[in-house]
């Protein structure tokens, strides 16, 4: 695949507010062996016209269209057939509860756990057999569409539930 190629499909995309993409997309696009796509998405890595975010998984990082808040709007790419919700440490550390900010966004959610490291920082899945259709009920949506956001009672819970460091939280009386 040419660079010009590349680039007027990535621009296409961007007007349509797509940002990320699947190899299995591009291979799609530009009908390309595998050998052949492959290496020249190595090629395009390395002069930055598109950035690996995980095995598969592609952003395009000249898009306009890129959200303000890259990391957890990869969640929905890399979990697009579970329940994914911000809880545990994260969502702890923006209410407030605990001190610290943690050093990776924790995701609750009904794949596997899972740790992904992506350039733009760490993503931390956490599995939880919960029910989540009627826990859905309790978390907050966000601007990123598939996932959402617990309450703090439910990032509590969830806390003590996986038996993660219940030490850091500060009390507000009565909900921890």
């Amino acid at each position: 695949m040419k660079t010009r190629d590349l680039i007027k499909a990535l621009d296409t995309l961007d007007k349509q507010g797509i940002w990320a993409f699947k190899y299995s997309s591009l291979k799609l696009r530009f009908q390309q062996s595998d050998r052949a796509l492959l290496k020249s998405l190595s090629a395009h890595q390395k002069n930055g016209y598109v950035l690996k975010v995980a095995k598969g998984l592609y952003v395009n990082p000249r898009a306009r269209s890129l959200p303000p808040d890259i990391l957890p709007a990869l969640v929905p790419w890399l979990r697009p057939f579970e329940m994914n919700y911000v809880s545990l440490e994260s969502a702890l550390s923006d209410y407030g509860r605990i001190s610290q900010v943690p050093g990776r966004l924790t995701i609750m959610s009904t794949g596997k756990s899972w740790l992904q490291r992506t350039p733009y920082g760490d993503i931390e899945f956490v599995h939880t057999r919960r029910n989540l259709a009627n826990l859905k009920e309790q978390l907050l949506e966000t601007p990123v569409a598939g996932l959402y956001r617990a309450t703090e009672s439910v990032a509590v819970r969830d806390l003590k539930r996986v038996g993660r460091n219940t030490g850091l939280l500060q009390d507000r009386g009565g909900d921890s």
